[in-house]
């Protein structure tokens, strides 16, 4: 397809203080062997872009690491393929940027030189299945300067503040943007990801820098959203916000339903896509017991897990009971001891016979190479 693809890969990093404190959004493990940015990238490269660059902004080692040379999403090429943009000064932008017009105007030069005719822009704290090759079609079929994914659903006061909201009028065109207001009930909420021609892209990009605008949201569309043709493509299936500790647990939890889970796994639009391991198969001992569990390859099982989430290379200890809970990779469980809605990070260690309980809306966290 005709399209370069952009991702941002720590927009709203300061959400997610527990699990972003030492990767990018874009690292984040979710489902028991992906990574957040594997649904964006899977998005783009199943609806047929095979340019894509990644715009990083601080804690990038492990996305390099898991994207490597992109072969396991297929863009491993001498044409195209995945660039990946380490932070760096451009002229008097020195620093971090400070959202996405201020990123986009350090790899203006890139998309001036990219030949495509359209961009697609996406963040990594969205999860959902979507055929770019649709969306670009409306926008084409609407004439639209700037095309935003949204879907309709329900929203309260303590979510709200991290998402941008849509208003409409009859023709789909976008007559208001709230962008992380304070309210409640239901809305057109924004999936962080915009469709537009790179010309109008590059456009933007010259405008806010000579009047130094630096917030997508803000300065484009709340500020002119009477001067451009916004317009809005519905999406309809399942989606995740993972915009916090909590959200990020909920989400992950809803991957037990095997609806949820074959509408992103296994949908039309193609697979996700991540960084394979080849480990050995999931070792299931005499004692194990396992119930509604997603668990990865290269485990050792030897306890209870119920209706948990468990990553590559766990070790569940002999008697031990882990309930509703995240166990991420490497991550050990010692004898006799008891988790119930637990979220541990990478290269955690629970001593034998530890009793830790969380509940369902304040789940507990151990950080990463914690011994508990």
């Amino acid at each position: 397809m005709n399209a370069l693809g952009i991702i941002f890969s720590d927009i709203q990093d300061w959400n997610m203080t527990e699990l972003a404190s030492h990767r990018s959004v874009a690292a984040i493990p979710f489902g028991g062997r992906y990574r957040l940015i594997d649904f964006p990238l899977s998005n783009m490269v199943n609806s047929g872009i095979n340019k894509v660059c990644v715009i990083t902004k601080s804690n990038y080692r492990s996305l390099m690491e898991h994207i490597g040379s992109g072969k396991d999403w297929d863009l491993s090429r001498k044409k195209g393929g995945i660039l990946i943009f380490p932070p760096y000064a451009v002229g008097d932008n020195h620093g971090l940027y400070q959202g996405r017009l201020d990123a986009l105007k350090r790899v203006l030069d890139y998309i001036v030189n990219s030949k495509e005719k359209y961009v697609v822009l996406s963040d990594c704290d969205m999860i959902y299945d979507i055929d770019y090759r649709k969306v670009i079609k409306y926008h084409e079929e609407k004439n639209s300067d700037i095309t935003a994914l949204y879907t309709k659903t329900g929203i309260n006061k303590s979510n709200s503040v991290h998402k941008i909201l849509y208003k409409f009028d009859e023709e789909g065109r976008v007559s208001d943007v709230l962008v992380y207001p304070i309210t409640e009930g239901t809305h057109n909420i924004g999936l962080n990801s915009w469709v537009m021609n790179k010309e109008f892209l590059e456009a933007l990009i010259y405008d806010a820098i000579a009047r130094n605008y630096k917030d997508f949201s803000y300065d484009v569309l709340a500020a002119r959203v009477r001067s451009l043709r916004i317009y809005g493509y519905e999406y309809k299936g399942f989606f995740a916000h993972i915009d916090s500790l909590q959200s990020y647990y909920d989400n992950s939890m809803k991957l037990l339903n095997i609806e949820t889970l074959q509408s992103i796994f296994y949908s039309k639009t193609g697979p996700i896509y991540t960084k394979r391991k080849d480990s050995t198969p999931t070792k299931y001992c005499k004692e194990a017991v396992v119930k509604n569990s997603l668990i990865a390859s290269g485990c050792i099982i030897e306890g209870t897990v119920e209706n948990s989430i468990i990553f590559r290379g766990v070790k569940i200890g002999k008697n031990a009971v882990v309930k509703n809970s995240i166990i991420m990779q490497h991550s050990t469980i010692g004898e006799n001891a008891q988790l119930n809605s637990i979220i541990t990070d990478t290269y955690a260690y629970v001593n034998n016979d530890r009793v830790l309980l969380g509940y369902a809306n304040c789940p507990f966290f151990i950080k990463k190479n914690s011994i508990v």
